[in-house]
């Protein structure tokens, strides 16, 4: 376990209740990030330590309480660790009570649960439908908060896993991630769009618009995710999506190569490892679209439309959505990725439906 990792529900329960909590984490993993002692924890971890961490790195604690709650010294560490997390004033943790039995009736609550609404497992029909109202009611909370999205902006976060959306009426299992005309293509960060509604993520990143532009947004979309984090970043050449980058990528003889940079322009590129974030993009933007290379024999515009997909009347070349344009969406990160063929990509693919469906990323 790393201290990377983040959880969906932690799990807290007693010796006893094993075989209930091991249900529990059966019917929401997946799609759901779940910790489970005895599930997640590694060869070799400390448990005074590990434990603790990962309930602090959840966003939802889940109480499994039953009539052995009372003597199960460990699980009443993890209730009050759970407790003063969800006092915090951020209010970012939450605790959820799980009645596994009817001795385990209100009055008998833990210090600190008994104002926490409950789920009595008898009353609702099991432990299968106490998954499913947890994912109903549960699942836009899991969603990381702006700030957080912010956070990760400013720290320059890894990416794990990249996910972009494209419309299902033009995708192709054996072509690529983008139309064959585009080098390189855009992708959001999935760890700050999971968890949110298809329209949600639209308005984040811009899609439809100032990304795989499209007539009607409103259309079916197809959610494409997959792995980049150190494992396929080099082979991916993940790039932010600022104008700096997009002029490397437009100007590199082993990229894109739609034109030739000037000795000065490469004397500012500098060398490796370049800061593509640099806060002269504004120049990198008018170097991008100096009259030769923004009137092209293909068209105005193509190197940035058709190479790179992107819209230079939307995009700021920032790294996030946010600035000039006033996004109604969350500030979120955004990449380039080299347009490579589906077959070479270890991918999944979800059906999102349309805006109005609701549907969530999972």
């Amino acid at each position: 376990m790393t201290h990377d990792d983040r959880w969906d529900f932690f799990i807290a329960y007693a010796t006893a209740d094993r075989a209930a909590a091991e249900e529990l984490f059966d019917l929401l993993s997946p799609p759901f990030r779940v910790f489970l002692d005895q599930r997640s924890l590694l060869p070799g971890d400390d448990w005074d330590s590990s434990l603790p961490e990962a309930q602090r790195g959840a966003a939802i604690t889940l109480v499994l309480i039953s009539g052995g709650t009372d003597r199960a010294y460990y699980q009443r560490e993890e209730i009050a660790q759970a407790v003063e997390l969800s006092r915090r004033d951020d209010g970012l943790h939450r605790v959820v009570p799980i009645l596994l039995d009817e001795t385990a009736g209100a009055a008998q609550l833990p210090y600190g649960l008994r104002l926490k609404q409950a789920i009595p497992v008898t009353t609702v029909g099991g432990l299968c439908e106490v998954a499913e109202r947890l994912r109903n009611t549960l699942r836009h909370r899991l969603a990381l908060p702006p700030a957080e999205l912010v956070r990760r902006y400013e720290e320059r976060t890894t990416v794990e896993r990249a996910v972009r959306l494209v419309p299902r009426d033009g995708f192709d299992p054996s072509g690529r991630l983008g139309l064959v005309s585009r080098r390189y293509v855009f992708v959001g960060d999935y760890e700050e769009q999971r968890h949110r509604t298809l329209r949600q993520i639209l308005s984040n990143l811009w899609i439809g618009d100032a990304f795989e532009q499209v007539d009607n947004s409103n259309g079916p979309w197809l959610a494409l995710t997959f792995e980049l984090g150190e494992l396929n970043r080099r082979k991916m050449d993940l790039l932010p999506a600022t104008w700096k980058a997009a002029f490397r990528i437009l100007s590199d003889p082993t990229r894109a190569a739609c034109f030739e940079a000037t000795d000065e322009e490469r004397t500012l590129l500098g060398r490796p490892p370049r800061n593509y974030y640099s806060d002269d993009q504004q120049a990198w933007y008018s170097s991008c679209t100096t009259r030769e290379r923004r009137y092209t024999p293909k068209g105005t515009d193509y190197f940035i439309r058709e190479v790179l997909g992107i819209s230079w009347l939307c995009f700021t070349g920032t790294g996030i959505t946010q600035g000039a344009r006033k996004s109604s969406g969350l500030p979120s990160r955004i990449f380039f990725v080299r347009n490579l063929p589906l077959h070479s990509i270890d991918y999944q693919v979800q059906d999102l439906g349309v805006p109005d469906d609701d549907v969530v990323l999972d």
